[in-house]
């Protein structure tokens, strides 16, 4: 195993033990739904100039994904900071639980980087910084994690349709330490394979009842309880 395959074993493994199953399940379908919804709404606002459609659904997009970040964090138990990664006056969410933590950002090709959102340097810088323990913070925000990765997704196309702007992709990616690359990316089907599947109930057996009990025949009560 070469040191990009164990790398991505390493990044996986944390992931599954820090994170459930369902919030990446949710994070996928309500992604979908967020596009869509998104684009909607712009689609359908009277105020904004065609021209000037696509740059006002970028904007909206990333609002609604940054909620619905928070959303899932909060729903399955993981801490989130809206103050700790700011840039230009603009306020990143960034969701942790242990040695894993996140941030979301549009891309505009899968395997390309956010530009220019340096996460991890923005995060390390913040960490850093010498800070008053107010607790406005939740335990561990200031401790970098052992698994960084952001959640990045784009649509379908580039132009203003329903159709190209879909949800097209969406995974969490590593990136390298210096951020002029991916280290690693997952797809959030890659993840979810690697979690334990739940045990499967069994179905009750349920007896036909035109067919003869074996432990009844001859005794009189075939057929009663």
């Amino acid at each position: 195993m070469d040191a990009y395959e164990r790398l991505r074993t390493t990044a996986i493994a944390m992931i599954v033990r820090d994170t459930p199953a369902q919030f990446w399940i949710d994070l996928r379908e309500l992604s979908k739904i967020t596009y869509a919804d998104v684009f909607a709404d712009v689609a359908s606002d009277r105020n904004v100039l065609p021209d000037q459609k696509i740059d006002d659904l970028l904007q909206r997009r990333h609002f609604r994904m940054e909620k619905l970040l928070i959303d899932l964090a909060s729903k399955y138990g993981l801490s989130h900071s809206m103050s700790l990664i700011v840039q230009n006056n603009r306020r990143h969410a960034y969701v942790f639980k242990d040695e894993v933590a996140m941030t979301q950002s549009y891309v505009q090709a899968i395997g390309s980087m956010p530009q220019p959102a340096k996460f991890r340097e923005r995060l390390a810088n913040a960490m850093d910084l010498p800070r008053l323990d107010l607790g406005d913070e939740p335990d561990g925000a200031f401790i970098m994690p052992n698994v960084y990765g952001v959640i990045a997704h784009n649509p379908v196309g580039r132009r203003f349709n329903a159709d190209e702007q879909k949800l097209g992709t969406i995974q969490l990616c590593v990136p390298a330490r210096d951020f002029k690359a991916w280290a690693a990316e997952l797809s959030i089907t890659e993840i979810l394979a690697a979690y334990p599947e739940a045990p499967k109930k069994s179905a009750p057996k349920r007896s036909l009842r035109w067919k003869k009990p074996k432990g009844n025949e001859g005794t009189g009560t075939d057929g009663k309880e």
